[in-house]
């Protein structure tokens, strides 16, 4: 017994310290020891994935929830920050957007500093702006990670910049990026490729902003990792974590996250040569994931077509509508749920708004709007249109028509003779002689009575 038990004990140490779990894509090699690529809007369907519970350093794109803590925090991006001399006196080994001490600066434009060029100072002044200090926002942060179930991640500050203590994992940041992209301010900003800061009191010139996401930013003629299925992210580095990525990407309204953790890629400077494999590896999986593990459904492939009798307000008659929808009404889903759904259209839900005043509607008006979803997922919208008058038109009654027999000529009347039959001429004749008759025996009666 204790033989074998020694022997199960030396097998065990000869086994690796941790096994990677991956799934990964055919025909790719994937430079990122911890990846994930999930469905924005729910995130638990996850398509292709590498360690993504493995705790690490996910650098800069931690400033995703410095970004939406600021926007649920502030009402009006248009409010002024002073920049203080701590966030202007950063070093330059910190990614900035170079801010001037004593300038007022606007909550917006922070934001943008923050997201497109990664600015450690605007993260810095917004942290203090809304928190108070570092440490409060701290708080804020990892309160806001509990509530979204990132279970393995906790924020030291609000850059993203090492610090031992601080991590997170793949699938927590693919957790928090689905959720900041239900804001829309949020999806402008990652979206925006320039941004120009304008000249104040302190800023003598005008900065342009260059979006540090090359998938989104980068010349579409001549560059290898442009894709115009992306509609932003967030990018990051840090010497102990290496390369990351957070990157969002759209197709006939299906969304899709891959975040990328840990790379070894080279680094530039230069915006449009930094991290080249990381990009690159980012633009395959966006354009394979929503090309290969989602179907498109329409009207047309579900075979939908919606008929109603609608009875406008004040009449006590129904009228017909059908649903027309052009060709953009086109949504890709998860391969599993468009198949689901194709199998039984019936399960789609539909949520049809009439317009006011359909007493008036003539056939061919539009007279309100139909929407379609699936498992909470909008699907596609269209109109309703009348099949029909609303009212119908009176049937017209029909009135006597009094013909007057009009004169016919004397060519007419030979014309007539001429083309008689027979028998016209005989019972003529008949005619005659009888009405002959009749007068002369008036005349003898009359004679006698004299």
């Amino acid at each position: 017994m204790i033989k074998a038990l020694s022997l199960l004990m030396a097998a065990l140490t000869l086994l690796p310290a941790s096994v990677t779990i991956s799934n990964d894509p055919p025909d790719v090699e994937l430079v990122a020891p911890y990846y994930i690529v999930v469905d924005a809007d729910d995130p638990s369907i996850v398509f292709y994935e590498r360690d993504p519970d493995e705790r690490c350093i996910p650098a800069s794109t931690m400033k995703i929830m410095t970004c939406i803590l600021t926007l649920e925090t502030v009402k009006d991006y248009n409010e002024l920050v002073e920049v203080t001399k701590q966030a202007a006196n950063l070093k330059d080994s910190n990614s900035l957007m170079h801010v001037f001490a004593r300038e007022k600066l606007t909550v917006d434009q922070l934001l943008h500093g923050l997201m497109m060029v990664s600015g450690n100072d605007a993260a810095l002044l917004l942290a203090n702006h809304i928190a108070g200090s570092v440490e409060t926002y701290a708080e804020l942060a990892n309160a806001k990670a509990a509530e979204l179930g990132m279970v393995n991640t906790h924020f030291l500050n609000a850059s993203g910049a090492y610090r031992g203590g601080q991590y997170s994992t793949a699938r927590d940041m693919a957790i928090l990026t689905a959720y900041a992209l239900k804001n829309e301010k949020f999806r402008e900003l990652i979206a925006t490729k320039e941004y120009t800061i304008e000249p104040n009191d302190v800023r003598k010139r005008p900065d342009t902003l260059v979006n540090s996401n090359r998938l989104i930013s980068d010349d579409p003629a001549t560059s290898e990792v442009y894709t115009d299925l992306c509609i932003g992210g967030k990018t990051g580095s840090t010497v102990n974590g290496g390369k990351c990525l957070v990157a969002a990407g759209e197709l006939d309204g299906a969304r899709i996250i891959v975040v990328q953790i840990g790379a070894e890629d080279l680094q530039s400077y230069d915006v449009h040569r930094r991290m080249p494999k990381v990009f690159g590896n980012a633009k395959f999986l966006l354009e394979y994931t929503l090309n290969n593990d989602y179907l498109p459904v329409s009207p047309t492939s579900l075979g939908f077509d919606y008929h109603e009798d609608v009875t406008p307000t004040g009449l006590t008659t129904s009228f017909p509508v059908s649903a027309q929808f052009d060709e953009s009404a086109v949504h890709r889903l998860p391969k599993a749920m468009a198949e689901a759904l194709d199998k039984d259209p019936s399960k789609m839900e539909i949520t049809t708004e009439l317009e006011k005043g359909l007493a008036d509607a003539k056939e061919g008006d539009m007279v309100g709007t139909i929407s379609c979803s699936y498992e909470g997922r909008a699907l596609f919208t269209g109109n309703l249109v009348a099949d029909t008058d609303a009212v119908p038109a009176p049937t017209p009654t029909a009135e006597p028509v009094i013909i007057t027999p009009e004169p016919v000529s004397e060519e007419d009347f030979g014309s007539l003779l001429a083309n008689a039959d027979i028998g016209v001429y005989i019972f003529g004749g008949l005619s005659v002689l009888l009405a002959i008759s009749l007068i002369c025996l008036i005349v003898l009666i009359l004679k006698k009575r004299r």
